[in-house]
């Protein structure tokens, strides 16, 4: 039994005219390293872009890049980090991968060797998050405790040494750690309690302890418990509480303290009087910023256009960048940001004479320039017996239709993230009826198993 022709031609149609909106899902996740770029895309793939002297790419070479190219074949990352020349991320399998420079051990391998590929590190499966600071590397795991490695010449490893460490080593005994942030020389992190701690450098009162005294083991800063967000630069410090107030501390040569002043702070200062600050991500010397209104702010150095506001002047307090309300994450790198809309789109600007924006070119940007979003890995059904998907998009019902009765076969349907949200066997028949009136609006990925076969293509719920 053979689908009718105008099945297929209606299948050809809705997948061109969804083209468009694909652009729009396509970015999930965004991480700006010193002059290279990673993001994740809705089908759980890697790519990058930008300097690569050292692998810090991923791909295997040393070639820089002014366009997306993606990092192996894998489908199932979950969170990408990039340090000034290393990245590291997490699939979600709970393992940690590394790659790029290595000097310092900051890929925690047990080596000081550059690597071009990204490498898996020891063989636990329980991490839950990753971090990469400048040129150190930290890590949680499910189980709540702390792991560090990398270079520690301050302290700010936390390990009460000053001791390089090429290897993961746990943090203390403490089992409630939430999140890190790390910059050059030192590093603060959240607590599950929403206690705020600090250790390293504090030459510019970066840890907030009222001192410019270094710290080689992780201290609690004041008393509040009400803490909930914190990202480290490279000489100062930015934090969210719960309530929505901004706070800042550290060196404030360029004005990224944004309190209108050029004054270093040893203790956290509260930004303006709002309570709606959502997102913060510190740069070098530079702070990016949402609100809950879904506003962009930026402010700090600006040497190269990376505040987003169209010049290359330093601005020394909270500056709204454009009029779009609809932004929904950002990454600070060295001189260049990264900006995600909640349609998925990704705009960048600031420095780019290694292409780290990612636009095609190496001209610096001074104000959020859209991204072209790389084709998702995706292949076709031409080893299945000529599937025919319909409709896609689709709202409560999608049909599987095959020209010729395949053998037993499995479908399986994956959201964004990786999740899978269904999965059944069927046995040898020509139509397929799968509901989906319960999935949420977006991409989702069909993969069909036939036998030795497995191919995947693009499903969109509307």
């Amino acid at each position: 039994m053979k689908a009718p022709h105008y099945l297929k031609t209606i299948a050809l149609f809705l997948l061109l005219l969804t083209i468009n909106t694909l652009f729009a899902q396509c970015f999930t996740k965004i991480a700006a390293g010193g002059d290279h770029s990673h993001a994740l895309l809705v089908d759980g793939t890697l790519w990058a872009w930008g300097y690569n002297s050292l692998g810090q790419l991923g791909d295997g070479t040393n070639i820089h890049r002014n366009v997306s190219t993606q990092i192996g074949t894998a489908t199932n990352w979950q969170i990408i980090r990039a340090g000034i020349e290393h990245t590291l991320a997490m699939k979600t399998d709970g393992t940690i991968w590394a790659w790029g420079r290595n000097d310092f051990g900051m890929l925690g391998d047990g080596t000081n060797l550059t690597k071009q590929t990204p490498i898996q590190i020891g063989i636990a499966t329980n991490w839950q998050n990753v971090v990469a600071g400048e040129f150190n590397s930290f890590a949680i795991k499910s189980n709540g405790t702390l792991w560090a490695w990398g270079i520690n010449s301050t302290g700010q490893l936390g390990d009460g040494t000053n001791v390089n460490k090429n290897a993961p080593v746990q943090i203390g005994t403490s089992t409630n750690w939430q999140s890190i942030s790390a910059g050059l020389s030192h590093t603060t992190g959240i607590k599950t309690d929403g206690t705020l701690w600090a250790w390293g450098s504090n030459y510019y009162g970066q840890l907030g302890d009222g001192t410019n005294t270094n710290k080689s083991v992780p201290m609690q800063i004041g008393t509040d418990t009400n803490w909930q967000t914190v990202s480290v630069g490279s000489t100062h410090t930015i934090a969210l509480k719960s309530n929505g107030t901004l706070w800042s501390w550290g060196g404030n040569n360029y004005g990224q303290l944004g309190d209108g002043t050029s004054v270093d702070k040893n203790i956290p200062t509260q930004i303006g009087i709002d309570t709606n600050w959502y997102k913060i991500s510190a740069g070098d010397y530079y702070i990016l910023s949402l609100k809950t209104d879904g506003t962009l702010w930026s402010w700090g150095r600006n040497f190269f256009g990376q505040l987003g506001y169209g010049t290359t002047a330093n601005i020394n307090m909270p500056t709204s960048i454009g009029t779009a309300n609809n932004w929904q994450n950002v990454s600070a790198g060295e001189n260049h940001s990264l900006a995600l809309k909640t349609d998925g789109s990704l705009w960048t600007c600031g420095y780019n004479y290694f292409g780290q924006l990612g636009d095609g070119t190496n001209t610096d940007k001074h104000v959020p320039t859209a991204i072209a979003c790389p084709t998702l890995a995706v292949t076709p059904f031409e080893d299945i017996p000529a599937l025919v998907i319909y409709p896609n998009p689709a709202k409560d019902q999608i049909t599987l239709t095959f020209t010729e009765t395949p053998s037993p076969f499995e479908v399986s349907i994956a959201d964004g993230l990786g999740k899978t949200v269904f999965s059944q066997t069927y046995s040898a028949q020509n139509n397929v009826s799968i509901a989906t009136a319960a999935f949420s609006k977006g991409v989702y990925f069909l993969t069909v198993s036939n036998q030795d076969k497995k191919q995947t293509q693009k499903l969109i719920i509307d």
